[in-house]
């Protein structure tokens, strides 16, 4: 079974001084490297792919600074909009190939663990035939990682227009929402406040991204 992970890091972070979300440091570490990390401790994610945008050569700078082992495969989305599902389809326009189970993540997750992760797989491989999309929901808000097999992944690929949110408004029936306790699976960061509240709950020092970047060594582009 081929498990590939897309994690949507395309935003232009307007909200929080127009930065690269994913590059917030908490505790020392960016979340994109956070994120890296815990994806790297699930052996079934055989590929990780990351889709950039306006912010792209300042995730590329970072991204070499990390150990070889987490470097994913990079590309661009040139135009991201305000949807998402703008770098949804980049990212799977670049696939080689459908995977049996794609990990849709947003950068901006600052809690994700692997042990989350891996409960939302093995949430939807005990989905219901007939179903071929994964949603975790806290309180009935929708989170991540979204879940997709073959067959959604192909779908949405060959949508022209609408993501995700559009298909399962199109297919109900096609997706399943997982309840979980769990919030990590829906907190993100957008606004300053969200910051302050994220070093008071892990009392973790945050960070925004340093606007003095060393000069790219090495190569992450795909």
């Amino acid at each position: 079974m081929t498990t590939t992970a897309l994690i949507l890091a395309a935003g232009a972070g307007q909200r929080l001084g127009s930065i690269p979300k994913c590059l917030v440091r908490l505790g020392g570490r960016t979340l994109l490297q956070r994120l890296l990390e815990s994806l790297q401790a699930l052996p079934a994610v055989n590929t990780v792919l990351v889709v950039g945008g306006p912010h792209g050569a300042a995730i590329l700078r970072h991204l070499n600074t990390l150990p070889r082992a987490l470097w994913p495969l990079v590309v661009r989305n040139p135009q991201p909009g305000d949807d998402p599902s703008d770098s949804l389809h980049t990212g799977l326009r670049h696939l080689t190939a459908m995977p049996d189970r794609l990990l849709v993540l947003l950068a901006d997750l600052p809690l994700l663990d692997a042990s989350a992760l891996q409960a939302a797989l093995d949430a939807f491989d005990r989905r219901e035939r007939g179903l071929h999309a994964l949603v975790p929901t806290v309180n009935g808000q929708p989170g991540h990682p979204v879940v997709l097999d073959e067959i959604a992944c192909a779908t949405l690929r060959g949508r022209g227009h609408g993501g995700l949110r559009a298909w399962r408004r199109d297919q109900p029936d096609a997706v399943a929402a997982w309840p979980t306790d769990n919030p990590r699976h829906v907190r993100d960061l957008d606004t300053p406040d969200d910051l302050e509240r994220l070093a008071q709950d892990t009392g973790l020092p945050v960070s925004l991204p340093s606007t003095e970047a060393p000069p790219p060594s090495g190569a992450v582009i795909g």
